[in-house]
């Protein structure tokens, strides 16, 4: 799989440069522009997520890549746990590199002659850093299951024909999970009432809250790429290039 990997990471070399450069010119314009230092690196970590399955799909289109990396000696196998290793190394680096942007924002606004009233927007106290970090595992695992269910059917069907699909899908992942839980019933019945959701909430802002969340949310991520990679795995051992 190292194998696998370090080719990929090489055929994305020039295109992942620009992508981490452009991240941090996106950071430090969000941050400004929705004077908050707090979603911009959830935001860039899904974005990563995202593109990255996108790139990696889109580069086997090239030339013939695909075809040719195969007379290479790496296995199907090894070209996807390399893939998906791609893709996390993306999302990880959009993520760092959001926390970077906003850390120097907040620095560089800390040392200059701006109101308070600016400086605390920007200012790295424990309600933001806690914030920062909700919506940072929040984001990051949207972007793992978008990434999780993009990649398989890039797979199976290849860039151009999985590109019509696609969006549709992503669409779809991102509004049917409100869809059904607001048309479940669940708070016409009492089933789940507004108190409780506040106490939830609540909890979530306590640093113990926090925490359960984080390994929450890094569990579930790993079990969706997880499943996401056994599938990616047996479609493209049967797909004849």
């Amino acid at each position: 799989m190292r194998r696998a990997y370090l080719i990929e990471m090489t055929v994305l070399r020039d295109y992942a440069r620009q992508l981490l450069g452009l991240g941090l010119f996106i950071a430090i314009c969000l941050s400004v522009g929705m004077h908050s230092i707090v979603a911009v690196p959830g935001l860039l970590c899904m974005l990563y997520f995202i593109m990255g399955a996108l790139s990696t799909a889109a580069y086997d289109e090239q030339n013939n890549w695909g075809l040719y990396r195969l007379t290479l000696p790496v296995s199907r196998r090894d070209v996807i746990l390399g893939r998906y290793a791609v893709i996390v190394t993306l999302g990880i680096s959009g993520m760092l590199v959001g926390l970077i942007g906003t850390l120097g924002l907040s620095i560089v606004v800390s040392v200059l002659n701006v109101s308070l009233d600016i400086q605390s927007l920007f200012a790295l106290t424990q309600e933001h850093v806690m914030t920062v970090i909700f919506t940072m595992m929040f984001c990051m695992l949207m972007g793992v299951v978008v990434a999780s269910v993009e990649t398989p059917i890039y797979v199976r069907f290849g860039q151009t024909k999985a590109t019509q699909w696609v969006p549709l899908i992503t669409i779809v992942l991102f509004i049917a999970p409100f869809l059904l839980f607001g048309g479940s019933g669940l708070f016409e019945s009492g089933a789940i009432s507004m108190e409780s959701l506040r106490q939830f909430f609540a909890f979530l802002e306590t640093p113990q809250g926090l925490a359960m969340w984080c390994v929450a949310a890094i569990v579930i991520a790993a079990l969706v790429l997880t499943l996401s990679i056994a599938v990616s795995i047996k479609l493209y051992e049967r797909r004849e290039l």
